[in-house]
Formats: structure tokens, sequence, C-alpha cells
């Protein structure tokens, strides 16, 4: 398993649920702001409403809860903004609506790589709304970003241009074959996700940095490193299309 070593300028995470990032990527992003200075922006892809088996939580009142917690999340991963789509949790689908709002977040902040869920699994099943952010975020760069053609609203009228990202980086995958050597970045990563609340609460602290070195000692036995975070990469390769079309 190679391990990636350079860090990208930017990088965008699509994320299904408030939490997922940070237990997905929270490492690698966290090392990437700090020692490299990378501009991270999170796409939130649903508000979480239905994250909470107390039946006297309301819908409502838990999306604003977690909405909140997402941000406060961000702000301590060093994250340079937070793009809230607002879906309900288990609503996502893969609708042109919801491809043009990643696409027009591609081509606002213009990250180098875009990090997602792993969408296929053979082995072993998972969220919906997880398939659906990830299949959503992989199309949204390799398909419409870079193509004037798709979307031109976004052109025209927002002033927007078409942009191409280099790379993904799939989280949760069963086959990942990248790793990021996230060796003291862990507790920022259980810090990330402490932020939380309603979700972690029953852990402490203590106890989340356990287990989160746990699953990274486990995930850098094949690597040789502490810790590791590792990834499926898929190259786009859009630079080696010759259209005249195209921008960066």
């Amino acid at each position: 398993m190679e391990i990636v070593k350079a860090a990208p300028r930017s990088a965008m995470a699509v994320t299904p649920h408030p939490d997922d990032c940070e237990g997905g990527c929270g490492a690698t992003l966290a090392k990437w702001i700090e020692q490299a200075g990378t501009e991270v922006v999170i796409v939130l892809c649903t508000n979480g409403d239905k994250g909470a088996a107390d039946r006297g939580m309301t819908p409502e009142r838990l999306a604003t809860i977690r909405e909140r917690e997402q941000q406060e999340a961000a702000e301590v991963m060093g994250a340079s903004a937070v793009v809230f789509l607002s879906y309900p949790d288990g609503g996502l689908e893969d609708t042109l609506l919801f491809r043009s709002q990643v696409v027009r977040a591609i081509r606002t902040y213009k990250p180098e790589v875009v990090m997602c869920i792993d969408p296929y699994r053979t082995v072993s099943h998972t969220h919906r709304d997880h398939r659906m952010s990830g299949q959503v975020a992989l199309d949204s760069a390799f398909t419409y970003a870079w193509n004037p053609l798709h979307f031109p609203e976004q052109i025209t009228e927002e002033g927007l241009e078409p942009h191409k990202v280099s790379q993904a980086f799939l989280w949760g995958s069963e086959s990942p074959d990248v790793a990021v050597d996230v060796t003291g970045f862990v507790e920022a990563k259980a810090e990330s996700l402490s932020m939380h609340v309603s979700q972690v609460g029953r852990r402490s602290p203590e106890e989340r940095l356990e287990r989160m070195e746990r699953w990274a000692s486990r995930s850098a036995e094949e690597v040789g490193v502490p810790f590791s975070e590792n990834f499926r990469r898929v190259r786009f390769d859009l630079q080696s299309k010759n259209w005249r079309f195209m921008h960066t």
C-alpha cells in the first residue's frame, strides 16, 4: 500500500451525516491543514435529523443541534468552511439537484482532492445516504464540474468557472490502496469527533481517543507506521483530456 506524503493545496470532504467526515478522514484533514496549510471545505449533505433513538427528540431540534456540532467540529479541525445542503437524514437521492449542489461547491472552492465515502461494497452493507453521497461526489467531480455545458447557469448567472478535480480519496473502502500517516493527529481526530456530543456522549474523551488510536493502529499494520487512515484513490486524469472548452 502506498503512503501518500504530499498534501494537496485544497481538499473537499463530501460527508453524508455530521460526524462521518471526522470519523473517516479527520486525522488526515487535520494533518494537511496544520502541516501544509491545505484549504479544507466540508460539504454536509444531510442535517442528521434522524440520528437519535430518544423518542422525545424532534427532527427539527436534532437538525439544529447536529448542524451546530458539525460547525464546531470543523472549527476544531481547522476547516475553512462548511456547506450545509440540509437534506433530511435518510433522504439522499441521486438527483440532478443534488449533483448541481455538489458541482456548485466544487466550482466555488476548487478542491484538488475530493474526499468521500466509498459507495461500492461487495462484502458489507452501508447506510443508503453513504452510498448516495459517495456516488454523487464522484460523479460531480468526474462528469460535471469541469464541463461548462453542465449546469451552465452557474457560469453565466453565478460567475463560477468549471473546475477539474485531480483525484478522490474514498474512506470506508473494502479495498484501500493508499494510506496517510496520521501519527500525531489521532488526538485531533478524536477532539473533532467529541464536538458531536449528541452522537458520542456515551464515551469519555479518553475512551474515544483510545478507540481512535486502536482503529488507526490496525489500519497502519501493513503500512509500517504507528497510525494511518487508509483510502481507495481514484485518479480522474482530466488534465489529459484535450477538450478545447475545458478550463482550470
